[in-house]
């Protein structure tokens, strides 16, 4: 087979593949930009973006296409489904640092980290006195999937009680406790930290809205490193102008990179990273091992691992 890898792999992986496979052709970014190659490759490797779009045009030949993202919402679904091509990604690799970003955040909030080292630009030896815990506080989690247990899993090692929210409701292990999402709202009210990790669907698209942010409790806080199509942005700033919360934390947003004339950018109880949760020093690896084994199933014409329901978009 002919297998092409729109993006950059390390060396030893390359061999890795190559001692493992000898009798395939494997074509890398350099030859990315060749249209005979692409022509000609079955089986495709990208990261999920809407430039990916062009290869799977012209790779005429294409029968399975490995996404080194989750999401999938930027794919050339429509094409993909006509050439009855294979999809698989590589969901779950971002469970640890996405968990981590989370921790992080609730860290931030709770310690008061940001203010202090806005403070130390300014030279000023300011103690406070509102410092909290989070041991004994109330997390809800919207999404609860590889990302979502993560971040469960490692809030109950800060003692928290942890409550998971997904589409029927059934039971998942890390979680003290699960509810169906057309319960969000009633659950809102219980969560003194909530953290979004939705995919972007048609379902979630605009979930959030303003009635959410009125039954969260006000001393609550909004962590959303999912998808930010789940919250419209004049939603958030509503709700952060009139303190419904005390804190928004969006490391995703409804456009990005998010415009220099947005509100968001200036509102003193929203924090803002781009678009970075799931970034680490790990992630090519860690793909790479599910992709190792996605080939693997499918030369055996064997189910593959995440293979991704075009229909329903993850």
């Amino acid at each position: 087979m002919k297998v092409l890898f729109t993006m950059d792999i390390p060396e030893e992986l390359k061999k890795i593949q190559a001692e493992k496979w000898p009798d395939d052709e494997f074509y890398y970014q350099e030859q990315a930009k060749d249209s005979d190659v692409i022509s000609k490759v079955d089986v495709l490797i990208a990261y999920s973006s809407k430039s990916t779009a062009k290869y799977v045009e012209e790779a005429k030949n294409l029968k399975l296409m490995m996404v080194f993202s989750a999401g999938v919402d930027s794919l050339p679904v429509d094409i993909l489904k006509e050439k009855q091509v294979k999809v698989a990604n590589v969901r779950g690799i971002h469970a640890i640092p996405m968990g981590e970003f989370a921790i992080g955040f609730m860290l931030d909030h709770a310690k008061k980290l940001s203010r202090f080292f806005k403070s130390q630009g300014y030279r000023l030896w300011e103690k406070g006195s509102s410092l909290t815990e989070l041991a004994g506080h109330t997390l809800v989690v919207a999404g609860t999937g590889a990302i979502g247990s993560k971040v469960a899993e490692l809030a109950k090692a800060f003692d928290m009680e942890v409550y998971g929210l997904n589409t029927t409701g059934h039971d998942v292990p890390a979680f003290d406790k699960t509810f169906p999402i057309e319960q969000l709202e009633e659950v809102a009210a219980k969560a003194e930290y909530f953290v979004s990790v939705l995919p972007n669907t048609e379902a979630t698209t605009g979930l959030y809205k303003d009635t959410f942010f009125e039954n969260m409790p006000e001393q609550g806080v909004f962590i959303n490193i999912g998808r930010g199509s789940a919250v419209e942005e004049s939603v958030l700033v509503k709700a952060a102008e009139t303190k419904q919360i005390a804190a928004f934390y969006l490391d995703v947003l409804p456009e990005e990179p998010l415009p220099k004339e947005s509100k968001l950018w200036t509102l003193d109880n929203v924090f803002l990273t781009p678009h970075v949760s799931g970034t680490s020093d790990k992630y090519v690896y860690r793909g790479f091992d599910i992709w190792l084994e996605v080939f693997e199933q499918f030369k055996k014409e064997e189910p593959l691992t995440n293979e991704v329901d075009l229909e329903k978009g993850y």
